[in-house]
């Protein structure tokens, strides 16, 4: 595979979802190792479409066919193949397996398939599994703002800890919120305090996790960095909270925030580290709100 990072392309060998490429012309040009075994292909073959279940067809192996004969099915099959931009659909294999695929059209005519192994998934199994992921994706949210909740968050710097990771933690508290809850209403304060969630997660790493603690005070955890450069992504943060405007009927409206950031020491535990980012976002408050101080 050229084009692409030699780390992408490893994941996408290594992937167990079917993952496979079709030119213009339906012949298979690259195929992971899940889509190869599936489809009972060697590392070296690039059949077309046809040929590879027609192939599979024939050792009883693949895609189960209807009872019709094979020309027609596949016939069949070809008239709803790339005629769409995106399709997806459940196939059923000769092995027992059901996989949900779906064909991806690029402008060029190529063809990205991807597929999925469903067959433990019956309906209600599903829907037991999706409710489970509902509860517990409620459990670990704060409903107002939609970020991690405090025992989430502080769950994860404590994992964080506890496998004895570097990285950085900073305690940030939106300046005046009393006075922004006694101006605007809390309508107006819960405006304030969803802009400025979603303007940090906008901010950060997706390596990074991002909780609300308490009122307007929230946590950020930032696996492997030094208190420089998470300082650096806090300051460019800061510069788009600067700009922020979240109050549409108070044009003139702005907010800052305080913050306190620090490094995980060495055998530290998560309450030590957490109280040592608290106090410098203490100290933030005390030299005067809006600005960034490492502890």
């Amino acid at each position: 595979m050229t084009g692409i990072s030699p780390e992408m392309a490893d994941l996408l060998r290594q992937s167990t979802v079917l993952i496979a490429v079709f030119d213009e012309t339906d012949r298979l040009r690259w195929a992971n190792a899940a889509y190869r075994r599936k489809f009972n292909l060697p590392d070296d073959a690039s059949p077309s479409w046809a040929e590879l279940l027609r192939a599979n067809w024939q050792e009883g192996l693949g895609v189960s066919v209807a009872s019709k004969p094979f020309d027609e099915w596949l016939a069949s099959a070809a008239s709803r193949r790339g005629k769409q931009p995106y399709r997806a659909f459940e196939t059923d294999l000769t092995d027992g397996t059901w996989i949900w695929m779906t064909e991806t059209m690029g402008s060029t005519g190529w063809m990205l398939c991807i597929g999925s192994d469903i067959t433990a998934l019956a309906t209600r199994e599903r829907d037991l599994r999706y409710a489970h992921a509902v509860a517990l994706r409620a459990s670990q949210t704060d409903e107002l703002t939609g970020v991690a909740n405090r025992r989430h968050i502080m769950s994860l710097l404590e994992d964080m800890a506890r496998e004895r990771q570097e990285g950085c933690v900073a305690v940030m508290d939106i300046d005046h919120f009393k006075a922004i809850n006694d101006t605007h209403g809390h309508p107006g304060g819960d405006t304030v305090l969803v802009d400025f969630a979603s303007r940090v997660l906008g901010g950060v790493r997706r390596s990074d996790s991002f909780g609300r603690i308490g009122g307007e005070e929230f946590l950020l955890v930032m696996p492997g960095l030094c208190p420089d450069t998470a300082r650096e992504i806090l300051e460019r943060v800061q510069r788009d909270i600067h700009a922020a405007r979240p109050l549409p009927e108070v044009p003139g409206f702005r907010y800052g925030f305080s913050c306190g950031v620090t490094a995980i020491g060495p055998g530290e535990s998560a309450a030590e580290v957490f109280a040592r980012a608290d106090r410098a976002c203490y100290l933030a408050k005390q030299q005067g709100r809006d600005r960034i101080v490492t502890g």
